[in-house]
């Protein structure tokens, strides 16, 4: 029942140096766990991105960021549990370096049974700010006469307890991590579970074997590399607190999975956790996409080649190079089921519940594109703004000008808050304010135009943007300049400074 969870609000643009982005982001993780013979409890790992809040000086004269969280657990509309509290960052001493993220746990007593909780957060210093607010929908049950399974608590660390707090279990202190997500940086994956009753179901003095392994999201198949074992005596609490190292697993979904087997290697219960991994060293080969089960998919209604080669070239605005490289492979070799295996691992991997929606919604952008932004043969998706589209969302604000004297037509593209769908697996916290990309029509015919500059990161830089978009008919005799002189009708400098 572990929910994973990303909040964010409304965006503002960069103020001063200790005044960041108005939209809070919070990365919000969850496990139940059972106390024999007491109520059950519930707990909540919250993350704040700390330079998503606004620092302010306090008074010891440093600086620190606050957010204010009410958490409610209903049931029937009525109010079982809950809180309101505010969380601090740590205190900083020069909020133009790296702000710090901060983190939280809270724990609630809650009986079997099903309920809606509802969360909200708002930055305190910002109350101008429109609080993050979510609802998740949740079930205890903990049965008395099997042996049950808390969640799976996924870790940062963990060491023996030397004084009794809020992070400790079964005599360890636990510091989540709190996100299913494991990026190339993070080398090993650690975890924490319980399993209840297995004295009473199995009997005491009884021997269990507590496994534990990773396995590939869809073939359901172990990981040989990745198992692990621990052989333990029936209580009335087992625990499992394990660790992989995980160099070298590769791009992908997985599952945590451990089992509960008795001394007959009966299964008696399991716990599953989904995982992600992006691992830029391990790629994903032509080995690994064919062992990807499709029957019963949503791919397996794209029997045609032609089809399916068209759908991997407009995922390219969205793809990492190296997904570009295995695409166009692909296509060479025009095998059918390759094809499948790989389109459908693209969309499984960016979205794990939903692929077949979130491909839908892509195509329709993919169709308005091409509708919008192809030119003599060429796609829309293959075309620069089809491309920043696609890659970023459409602008907030777009500033066309067609018929501007002394310059070539053009359009600039301003984004409040900017995400690259390319590093949405790569990089989750991604994200960038305030950032414009000005595109101009220099053959005056076609509808291609081409992208001449932008602010974002990894985009093309030109600092003489403004000169090369008035060469139509504007004398530049001076190397030293930047922008082009004053004429009557010009306002893309100023439209660049403020969009509207």
């Amino acid at each position: 029942m572990k929910k994973y969870l990303i909040l964010a609000g409304l965006t503002l643009c960069m103020l001063a140096p200790n005044v960041v982005s108005a939209n809070v982001v919070a990365y919000l993780t969850s496990a139940s766990f059972n106390v024999p013979g007491k109520v059950p409890y519930f707990e909540t790992y919250l993350s704040v991105i700390g330079k998503s809040v606004k620092f302010v000086k306090n008074s010891n004269g440093k600086f620190q960021g606050a957010v204010d969280i009410t958490i409610q657990f209903l049931q029937n509309g009525e109010v079982k549990n809950g809180r309101k509290y505010s969380l601090n960052s740590p205190e900083v001493t020069d909020t133009t370096k790296a702000l710090p993220n901060f983190i939280d746990q809270q724990r609630y007593s809650l009986p079997n049974g099903a309920y809606s909780a509802e969360i909200s957060i708002a930055d305190k210093n910002n109350p101008g700010a429109k609080p993050l607010t979510t609802t998740i929908q949740l079930t205890i049950n903990f049965a008395e006469n099997i042996i049950a399974a808390s969640d799976i608590q996924l870790l940062e660390s963990y060491a023996k307890a030397v004084t009794p707090g809020a992070l400790t279990k079964s005599g360890y202190d636990l510091v989540p991590y709190v996100s299913t997500f494991y990026p190339e940086n993070i080398s090993k994956i650690k975890f924490y579970a319980e399993f209840y009753n297995a004295k009473k179901v199995i009997g005491e003095n009884e021997k269990l074997l507590m496994s534990y392994f990773i396995e590939g999201y869809e073939t359901k198949s172990k990981m040989t590399d990745y198992t692990a074992f621990t052989k333990q005596t029936a209580n009335d609490v087992n625990i499992v607190l394990g660790e992989f190292n995980i160099e070298n697993l590769p791009n992908g979904n997985y599952n945590l999975v451990i089992e509960v087997r008795d001394k007959d290697n009966k299964l008696q219960a399991e716990q599953r956790c989904f995982i992600q991994r992006k691992n830029k060293a391990v790629q994903l080969s032509i080995d690994d996409i064919s062992k990807i089960d499709i029957s019963n998919t949503f791919v397996g209604k794209y029997k045609s080649v032609d089809t399916l080669m068209e759908y991997l070239r407009c995922l390219r605005p969205i793809s990492s190079s190296s997904d570009i490289e295995f695409t166009e492979n692909q296509i060479r070799a025009k095998n059918l089921q390759l094809m499948q295996q790989y389109f459908y691992n693209f969309w499984k991997s960016r979205s794990p519940l939903t692929p077949e929606q979130s491909w839908q919604d892509y195509h329709k952008e993919v169709q308005k594109v091409n509708e919008q932004y192809g030119t003599y043969g060429l796609k829309g998706y293959d075309t620069d703004r089809g491309r920043v589209y696609l890659q970023y969302g459409p602008p907030d604000q777009l500033t066309r000008a067609e018929n501007e004297p002394s310059a070539y037509p053009y359009e600039i593209w301003a984004y409040n808050s900017l995400v690259d769908r390319k590093q949405e697996i790569t990089n989750p916290y991604n994200r960038q304010s305030n950032k414009k990309f000005v595109f101009y029509n220099p053959d005056l015919v076609s509808n291609k135009y081409l992208l001449l500059h932008s602010t974002a990161k990894g985009e093309i830089f030109n600092s003489n943007w403004d000169l090369i978009l008035h060469k139509r008919d504007t004398p530049q005799n001076n190397i030293d300049a930047d922008t082009a002189p004053d004429h009557f009708g010009g306002n893309a400098n100023d439209t660049f400074r403020d969009p509207r």
